[in-house]
């Protein structure tokens, strides 16, 4: 296991949030699955927080695979 993973694993009960945004500005952002690379609004994704970073998904599905191997799909 990498230090990364490591990290993230620690927390395997991520802290789940939705990102401070305005309505209007929730509505226009659009966020990219780091594990299918699917564009989506920020407003309807799913997120967590890993090493002081927000990732969003666009499933459930989506994110347990991040939380498995988180350094596989975080970018260097």
């Amino acid at each position: 296991m990498g230090l990364i993973t490591f990290a993230c694993q620690l927390s395997a009960n991520p802290i789940i949030t939705k990102p401070e945004l305005s309505v209007a500005d929730s509505v226009k952002k659009v966020v990219t699955d780091p594990v299918c690379k699917m564009k989506i609004k920020s407003a309807t994704a799913k997120s967590m927080i890993c090493n002081k970073a927000s990732y969003f998904f666009c499933s459930e599905s989506c994110k347990q695979k991040f939380v498995a191997q988180p350094a596989k799909f975080i970018k260097k």
